[in-house]
């Protein structure tokens, strides 16, 4: 007995390539869908923090911590964005005060030690802490496919703005 070799035509090979080309596709273009969505959230969490940066220099700068403070800090979120975060991706924006950096660490003032009166009254400098939360869309349908909840992501910068005591020599 003799092994003989099957002859091959072009249509089986093709099929095959056809086969393997069906199963694989899907698989190459929610690899690409999931690299969008990995760009988009990285793009957006860098934007926004390089936002929240400018909108709190010009926080500083205009010393703007008055009553419109979280608006105003929205408006130059939005202005510092280069239109990338809009209004309405800005869910929540909270700017809390507090008397210094030790109170809003939840430790006590050395206003206690009779010793160190002068010293903590110089070093009570105001404090602030400023939460700001994103929501964005994803932007391709890759979640409602996996059936997520949302279609979007959350995301939250928080930043303390304050001054540091100065040291006597």
């Amino acid at each position: 007995m003799t092994n003989k070799i099957l002859p091959t035509n072009k249509k089986s090979r093709r099929g095959v390539a056809a086969v393997e080309a069906v199963f694989a596709l899907p698989v190459l273009i929610m690899a690409v869908m999931i690299i969008m969505e990995f760009a988009n959230i990285a793009l957006t969490i860098d934007m926004g923090e390089a936002a929240l940066q400018r909108a709190v220099q010009q926080f500083r700068l205009d010393d703007s911590f008055g009553d419109d403070a979280e608006s105003a800090l929205r408006q130059n979120m939005v202005d510092a964005s280069h239109g990338y975060v809009k209004q309405e991706n800005i869910v929540n924006v909270s700017i809390e005060e507090f008397a210094s950096l030790d109170a809003m660490g939840g430790g006590s003032t050395d206003e206690d030690n009779e010793d160190s009166e002068d010293e903590a009254s110089s070093n009570n400098l105001p404090a602030w802490r400023i939460t700001v939360d994103i929501r964005k869309d994803f932007i391709t349908p890759l979640s409602r496919l996996l059936a997520f909840y949302d279609n979007d992501f959350q995301y939250r910068y928080e930043q303390v703005l304050s001054y540091l005591p100065q040291e006597e020599d």
